[in-house]
């Protein structure tokens, strides 16, 4: 017998396969891209922003990434495209490249997006607006 009887507020919890994403496909990384990656990682088979820094790290790429986004207008030419290292979090021999590109263009996303409209409340529980 339960300790205490299940709660009626409580929004159903979404499974793990239900996803709001769209599939690489819809967004645009099908065959094409995965062509092109080959390309990327063969003529670049170092990450090229661990090449850039001084001194140089020798990490392997393992990511081809878009050097504009394509959420910002960046598009599938190969001169937008850079090979960047594998994450740490995965592969001992990553690097951190690829996401802290990421954090800055989401960070760049989300000053993008207008503020929220918060709706002022009375102190009698009404809305002011």
């Amino acid at each position: 017998m339960p300790s205490r009887p299940p709660s009626l507020n409580q929004k159903p919890r979404a499974k793990a396969w239900a996803s709001t994403r769209k599939s690489r496909h819809e967004r645009g990384y099908g065959r094409d891209h995965d062509r092109m990656r080959e390309i990327v990682l063969h003529e670049e088979p170092l990450c090229r922003m661990c090449l850039a820094m001084t001194p140089p790290r020798y990490t392997p790429s393992g990511i081809a990434d878009h050097i504009v986004p394509k959420a910002e207008g960046g598009t599938d030419e190969r001169s937008n495209y850079q090979a960047l290292g594998y994450p740490l979090s995965r592969y001992p021999n990553g690097c951190d490249c690829h996401d802290r590109k990421t954090a800055e263009e989401a960070a760049r996303a989300r000053s993008a997006r207008p503020p929220r409209h918060r709706r002022m409340i009375a102190p009698d529980g009404w809305p002011l607006d």
